[in-house]
């Protein structure tokens, strides 16, 4: 019997952190990169719009539907996996 996990998504606008773990270690956020679909710079799946968090220590990657700069000047990233602990625990982006 096969069984199949219903993912939800979570479509709440979320500020991409300052500071990251990368490498076991918390450090500060250097720049965010936004690659859409069918970008070749990505390691996750081909199709899929992700974001590269770039760090001192190298670089984290998440995937998303799409990501955006408020007026703030912060990056803003919609949708992801309702049940990845690292996304939830993001601020939640104030929507004017």
């Amino acid at each position: 019997m096969s069984e199949t996990i219903e993912s939800t998504r979570d479509v709440i606008p979320r500020y991409v952190p300052s500071q990251i773990i990368c490498k076991m270690v918390l450090v500060p956020v250097t720049s965010v990169v936004f690659h859409p679909n069918g970008s070749d710079d990505s390691p996750l799946i081909k199709g899929i719009p992700c974001i590269e968090v770039r760090t001192e220590r190298g670089s984290r990657w998440f995937g998303c539907d799409h990501a955006y700069i408020n007026s703030e000047l912060r990056m803003v990233v919609v949708g992801h996996d309702s049940r990845d602990e690292v996304r939830n625990s993001w601020k939640k982006c104030k929507v004017r």
